[in-house]
């Protein structure tokens, strides 16, 4: 891969700023030090999941990651990327990629809807964030398994603390900003949800990186949700259109017995509405008056991973381009991540 990467870039230039200048590819050699296979082991971490590789620069893992079966989603946000992203966009065309490629500000409350990832990648990225503990706690909500690495304060004996940085004080770039010790770090990813598999510091007593393989807490075990099509963008940051079908995957919620889904029909008009759970076809329900609803069947007990299907029919509302079927607001805090309406609970009535 490297080879076919070095051939086109000999060919091509992202203009006016050329291609990333680091060497990605030598992370390769700290996987080897904290996976005992190396590159092999990463993928196992993936397993049949995506990989998201997150601060992608050109993307050059991903597509290394996507060349040995694995689906990827390359994330990076053109504003402070080397090239603005268009390194990423020309080998994945002359590579004929089938990448996923977004643009994430990550210094936001971003958003990662779709499925889980089996593995994160973080490389080199956290030290550029003005929020590093959003963004771990973020994505330890997205991915079971995450490759971090990040450059650390170089005394070793120092306590869980972080320096912020001046503007332009490590390599004349203004978007460094925390810079934590290796007791630092990992009181972080403890905080955050993650357990530490294995970790390596590696440098020359002035830029040490703290390279580690971490497995989520959060994703392991607290119920979660993933919406995986048909739901409408969030709208005033509280609430979401369905379209006419949607579908989401639940999971770690092991024995519940009753699904939920809370809805909102801000006109009256003739609904239905009619779920499936793991392919268990639930009874459809009519509504006809505005006002907030609750859709609640009996289901068989779910399993840890739980495939939910709704439609929505009677009459469709638009909005001149969209179809619109019912609206849902935020879950209640048990469930993690989407604002989907859903739930499933223990304990039917």
């Amino acid at each position: 891969m490297k080879r076919r990467l070095d051939a086109i870039r000999k060919r091509l230039r992202p203009e006016p700023d050329g291609w990333y200048r680091f060497h990605t590819f030598a992370n390769l050699t700290q996987f080897e030090a904290i996976l005992d296979n190396g590159f092999d082991s990463a993928l196992k971490l993936a397993g049949d999941e995506p990989v998201a590789d997150l601060g992608a620069g050109d993307g050059d893992l991903s597509f290394l990651f996507e060349s040995s079966g694995c689906q990827v989603t390359a994330m990076d946000w053109p504003g402070t990327n080397a090239n603005q992203m268009k390194g990423l966009e020309i080998l994945k065309r002359e590579l004929g990629s089938s990448i996923g490629i977004r643009a994430v500000e990550f210094d936001d409350q971003f958003r990662l809807d779709g499925e889980r990832y089996g593995l994160v990648l973080a490389l080199g990225l956290l030290y550029h964030l003005k929020n590093p503990y959003y963004f771990m706690e973020r994505i330890a909500q997205h991915g079971r398994y995450c490759i971090f690495s990040t450059r650390i304060l170089p005394d070793a004996t120092l306590g869980p603390i972080a320096e912020l940085v001046r503007e332009r004080e490590l390599i004349n770039d203004p978007t460094n900003y925390w810079i934590f010790s290796e007791a630092g770090m990992r009181r972080l990813m403890e905080r955050c949800g993650w357990d530490i598999v294995r970790a390596n510091v590696t440098g020359d007593g002035v830029d040490n990186r703290f390279f580690c393989v971490a497995e989520s807490r959060i994703a392991k075990t607290e119920p979660t949700i993933r919406l995986t099509g048909g739901w409408h963008e969030i709208e005033n940051q509280a609430w979401r259109w369905t379209s006419r079908e949607c579908s989401a995957v639940v999971e770690n919620t092991v024995g519940a017995d009753r699904f939920e889904l809370r809805f909102h029909v801000p006109t009256a008009r003739l609904l239905t509405i009619q779920a499936e759970v793991n392919g268990q076809s639930l009874p459809e329900r009519e509504y006809s008056i505005a006002g907030d609803h609750v859709y609640s069947e009996a289901i068989t007990p779910a399993g840890k991973r739980n495939a939910i299907r709704l439609r929505i029919g009677g009459e469709m509302a638009t909005d001149g381009h969209r179809e619109l079927g019912v609206i849902v607001r935020l879950p209640l805090t048990t469930i993690l991540d989407e604002e989907s309406g859903i739930r499933m609970t223990v304990g039917s009535q």
